[in-house]
């Protein structure tokens, strides 16, 4: 979603120069790369939100004695110790140690370890998430992420403050290693009384993230306008992103006003493009 995006705004942010079209060429190429791992990492580590919140919820509605059917209906959900009243717990997701293609139609195998001290809807739990062999498409995920329930807003909304100073994602055939960090809140705003439906889920993401691409090329970007995600919708509905890679313009996202469809702004040196996300 993000990474078709952005791709689109590389040929287009590298387009307005005639001359040096060498140089141009390997700009093009250079940021085209940059972008691809940025939005990569930005799309891992959403999902390993959507994994753990997943297993924390169905723990606290059910102690987990249904099967995970809604998001990873391979992976098997163990709790440690298996009752309503010790804390800290430990929730491991095992997905085998082969491929598994869940109802999102993405591969994964190993294990996501979560460590929590309380129920998922109480102010104050804190969750800190490893990871044991675990690749999600063949790309391996590594570091320690931290989820803190920061209690209810003035809304009366749950808000989670993620943070992921040290992840890493290994690309596969020896295609080098994203560093990526983050700190951002996600605040629950739709779907928190309907636990075994996710795709009703709706979030407000803000925050920043940054890091090193495969290639060496640095990145970092600020949500300046809260995301609006459906975990049921294929695109991100609204909010805006500024980008930058090193020394190249700031790329400024807008991606609409809160319709689930593939239409996004692009604003470069302050002139729009309308795009299409594939």
């Amino acid at each position: 979603m993000k990474r078709n995006t952005l791709m689109i705004v590389i040929l287009l942010a590298l387009g307005f120069t005639a001359c040096q079209k060498e140089e141009d060429d390997n700009n093009n190429n250079n940021l085209y790369s940059a972008t691809e791992d940025m939005a990569l990492a930005e799309n891992l580590f959403s999902d390993i939100f959507t994994q753990v919140g997943d297993a924390a919820t169905n723990t606290q509605d059910s102690l987990g004695k249904i099967q995970l059917t809604a998001l990873n209906s391979c992976a098997t959900l163990t709790i440690t110790p298996f009752d309503g009243y010790t804390w800290p717990k430990t929730l491991t997701l095992d997905f085998g140690s082969t491929n598994c293609l869940g109802n999102d139609f993405r591969y994964r195998r190993g294990k996501i370890i979560a460590n929590t001290t309380d129920w998922w809807s109480e102010t104050g739990c804190v969750v800190t998430v490893t990871f044991d062999q675990y690749f999600v498409n063949d790309y391996q995920i590594l570091g320690t992420k931290t989820i803190t329930n920061m209690g209810r807003n003035a809304d009366n909304h749950l808000v989670y403050h993620l943070s992921y100073p040290d992840g890493q994602f290994i690309k596969p055939n020896n295609g080098g290693t994203i560093n990526w960090h983050t700190e951002r809140d996600n605040v629950w705003v739709e779907g928190e009384n309907t636990a075994f439906y996710p795709w009703d889920d709706v979030y407000m993401v803000s925050g920043n993230a940054g890091g090193t691409t495969a290639n060496g090329t640095n990145y970092t970007f600020q949500i300046v306008q809260d995301l609006n995600v459906l975990i049921g919708c294929r695109w991100i509905r609204a909010g805006v992103i500024d980008a930058t890679f090193d020394s190249y313009p700031t790329v400024n996202i807008d991606f609409g006003n809160g319709v689930c469809d593939e239409h996004a702004t692009v604003y470069i040196l302050n002139q729009p493009f309308q795009i299409i996300m594939n």
